[in-house]
């Protein structure tokens, strides 16, 4: 929850009318580690997905999450009350090692998927994401943010890079959502499907 980026994340949506919850997961509050294969992660997420379901009955529920957190996301979108999976810096593969193939989650990621990477991240070599994207069972979109890295953090000249992220999330959310469109930005952006 103390994260930088998902802090802004969540004002960044709050700001824009749309209901954000932050979670840890349990791992995090209990100074362990995460689990080999994310299940209690997913389980601790869900667990925020069936209590946000309480109290909206009717609105769709998106998923996002950082790096492993967007991991967990993917795992989870088979949930019937994910509406769709926004992955912030997805990590691919291994640091500086593309050709590790079948990323584990990627069958269990059926929902729309907004992915926003840096250009410069050693865990997601672009030309492969964009090999493994179009496996995706339903449609995805991705903003890359250029001479950013795993962290969204300038490799060029300093800038904060958390407006072009802002951009990416609200304008897909706006679109999955039905609701007012926001105005497009010029940017690396494919979609597929």
């Amino acid at each position: 929850m103390k994260n930088r980026l998902v802090r802004q994340v969540a004002v960044a949506a709050a700001e824009h009318g749309i209901l954000a919850v932050r979670m840890n997961f349990r791992y995090v509050d209990a100074k362990s580690s995460a689990s080999r294969d994310l299940s209690r992660e997913e389980d601790d997420l869900l667990g925020a997905v069936r209590f946000l379901r309480k109290e909206l009955a009717e609105a769709p529920i998106y998923v996002a999450g950082k790096s492993m957190g967007a991991r967990v996301c993917a795992r989870a979108s088979h949930d019937a009350d994910v509406a769709g999976v926004i992955a912030l810096g997805y990590p691919l593969h291994p640091m500086f090692k593309p050709e590790v193939r079948n990323p584990p989650e990627w069958p269990m990621l059926v929902k729309p998927a907004l992915f926003v990477q840096g250009d410069q991240d050693p865990f997601c070599d672009l030309a492969r994401l964009r090999e493994e994207l179009p496996r995706l069972v339903q449609p995805y979109d991705l903003v890359v943010i250029p001479d950013a890295g795993h962290s969204f953090e300038a490799k060029a000249a300093k800038r904060d890079t958390f407006q072009e992220i802002r951009h990416a999330l609200l304008t897909w959310v706006d679109r999955y959502s039905r609701r007012s469109p926001v105005e497009r930005q010029p940017a690396d952006a494919d979609r597929g499907n």
